[in-house]
């Protein structure tokens, strides 16, 4: 999937009951962020829940992936092989 990272997202807060995006991520998954989810980026340390927005598409929703720091940072468009998971609607 490609996607963009949302500029600016750092400061809305996990949602309640979560100490971060990451563990948001896991509980809405089942699944344990071991890597980055940036194809090609091989970092198995210092991953975020990253809000990222699917690129080329009229979708506006927010999602949230695993990414490195590095990735986090991106401002291009790249490839994701991890879920994405929407947001929740009332940030």
């Amino acid at each position: 999937m490609l996607v963009k990272n949302v500029i600016g997202s750092s400061r809305f807060s996990a949602p309640r009951g979560y100490s971060s995006w990451l563990e948001y991520w896991e509980a809405m998954t089942g699944e344990k962020a071991r890597y980055c989810g940036a194809t090609y980026c091989y970092n198995t340390e210092n991953l975020v829940g990253a809000h990222v927005q699917k690129a080329y598409s009229t979708d506006q929703h927010w999602y949230i992936t695993p990414l490195c720091n590095s990735c986090n940072g991106r401002t291009d468009v790249f490839d994701v092989t991890t879920e994405l998971v929407p947001v929740p609607s009332n940030l």
